[in-house]
């Protein structure tokens, strides 16, 4: 991989890397990203020639650790540089999926993240699903292929999606709930043709087969939406018992964890109506978000910040403008872990993005470069004051 970078290979080290790359689409992102790596390398030479060394430790060690675990680097682009040399090192570290760049309210940089080992790993695909009879199936170690029959409705799982393909319909409908625990997310495709994805720590109840005159499922969680398009039998969402979306074929993300302050539904496009107990009706127009809290009216957000609100789903953390108890909160759920603070919680306010596959110490070298101190006890993470 280093010959590569530095464009030295021979005729027939490049046929075996072209023989590596078409072996699958991993490789093919994995050598792409590779490739941009190449020209940023570029740019910290421009730079900053006597650390070339360093950071090109950093890429080559992360390179060689993505295709030890053949994954696929999720590169992610600064969008408020506060120096031009941080820029530069942020852009690198982040093309090999492995840094972040925050600044806060203050607008003081932070260092970038290098993902080290560490004992507490970010979350993965993964699922439980518990079937119409009580039985439960872990869907994390299942490989391709039919994983069971409920009355009429094949179970097939690819490529960590659950799909159902509906046979024909029988009198007797039979309900599936999808689980994801903390560190965990997953993909289910209805017996419909719609497509939900499930944040850590959410749960789905559905049918295995659509009948009568309208689609309803339960959810929990984080979960998003791409509703296959049917007017005649609307697709109704009941938010845990407080409050009800209805749409035809939208795509939209519901937020209804239990530790938020509000249930936040964020229209992509299309168009929802959501109602919260004896409350009106509101009819959501794409860009707008609702929000519900405590029983009080539905609160309409114009221009609601939608790349933030389904950032989860591209395997990002979005912390624009988030405070550190915001921040918490999703650590906890992606890398399965309790966050307690020892006096009262630090006020800071993040803004920027970091690929969510960095351990648990990568995302923390970057708070405690931000002075936010703590200390771990096994799966306690505890911020001092």
């Amino acid at each position: 991989m280093l010959k590569h970078l530095q464009g030295n290979l021979s005729e027939q080290e490049q046929v075996l890397l072209n023989e590596w790359v078409s072996q699958s689409d991993r490789n093919r992102r994995l050598i792409a990203s590779v490739s941009d790596e190449e020209q940023l390398r570029q740019h910290l030479l421009a730079f900053h020639e006597e650390e070339t060394a360093d950071h090109g430790d950093i890429i080559l060690a992360k390179i060689r650790q993505r295709m030890e675990a053949d994954m696929p680097a999720t590169p992610v682009r600064r969008l408020h540089p506060a120096r031009r040399w941080g820029w530069v090192a942020a852009a690198v570290l982040l093309a090999a999926g492995t840094g972040t760049y925050f600044w806060m309210k203050q607008q003081k940089p932070l260092a970038p993240v290098v993902a080290t080992p560490a004992e507490i790993l970010p979350g993965r695909n993964g699922a439980i699903l518990t079937l119409a009879d009580g039985s439960q199936v872990v869907l994390d170690s299942l490989g391709n292929g039919v994983i069971g029959t409920q009355n009429g409705t094949q179970l097939t799982l690819k490529n960590g999606e659950l799909a159902y393909d509906a046979g024909q319909e029988t009198a007797a409908i039979a309900y599936n709930n999808l689980t994801t625990p903390k560190g965990r997310q997953f993909q289910v495709l209805l017996p419909d043709g719609t497509k939900v994805w499930l944040n850590a720590a959410s749960s789905l109840r559905y049918p295995t087969a659509f009948s009568g005159d309208k689609r309803e499922v339960g959810v929990k969680g984080e979960v998003y939406f791409e509703v296959a398009k049917n007017a005649t039998q609307p697709f109704i969402i009941d938010i845990d018992n407080q409050a009800r979306v209805q749409v035809l074929g939208t795509s939209f993300n519901i937020n209804a964890y239990d530790n938020e302050a509000n249930i936040k539904t964020t229209l992509v496009d299309g168009s929802v109506q959501i109602s919260s107990g004896d409350g009106p009706l509101v009819v959501l127009q794409p860009g707008q978000q609702a929000q519900i809290q405590d029983g009080r009216p539905i609160r309409l957000v114009n221009n609601a910040d939608i790349d933030k609100a389904i950032a989860w789903k591209s395997g990002i953390f979005n912390f624009n403008n988030s405070t550190l108890e915001e921040v918490m909160r999703q650590v906890e759920r992606w890398y399965d872990i309790e966050v307690v603070y020892e006096t009262k919680i630090p006020d800071i306010r993040f803004g920027g993005k970091l690929s969510n596959d960095v351990s648990l110490s990568g995302l923390l070298q970057s708070l405690k470069e931000s002075e936010v101190h703590f200390r771990i006890e096994g799966r306690k993470l505890i911020v001092l004051p």
